[in-house]
């Protein structure tokens, strides 16, 4: 479980490093703070496998509000999200762009998120944040 989280994490950094290098920047850690603390205050956390706490809440597409916020910017900085859209990404609608980074997100960790089926559960929770706290 170490050495695959620490993978993630190398993603998390080195998608932050590509968004840089392309002269963007990467959400701070103050904004996901923000993000994910709106969310849990609004709907509890849960633990994750890897006693992770999550967001008591599955999302998928349709979905609104702080907890899809938090999503897009783990999304961001895990770097599954074309740079064409990273600047309006965030905005709390969980849309097609939203789907297809976590329909990649969890293409590229099936084992770890219960495979590509574009519902944010509690796997994909608990693999992607971590990944994106990095």
């Amino acid at each position: 479980m170490h050495t695959i989280r620490r993978t993630a994490v190398r993603s998390g950094i080195l998608g932050a490093a590509l968004l840089m290098a392309a002269g963007l920047a990467a959400p701070s850690a103050s904004a996901e703070a923000g993000y994910l603390a709106a969310c849990t205050s609004q709907v509890g956390t849960r633990q994750a496998y890897n006693d992770w706490p999550v967001p008591a809440v599955d999302l998928a597409r349709g979905s609104r509000g702080d907890c899809v916020r938090a999503l897009q910017w783990a999304l961001i900085r895990t770097n599954f999200v074309d740079s064409a859209d990273v600047m309006t990404f965030i905005d709390g609608d969980f849309g097609p762009k939203t789907e297809a980074a976590v329909l990649r997100f969890q293409s590229r960790y099936p084992r770890e998120t219960g495979g590509p089926d574009g519902i944010v559960g509690i796997k994909t929770w608990g693999y992607l944040l971590p990944a994106a706290e990095g």
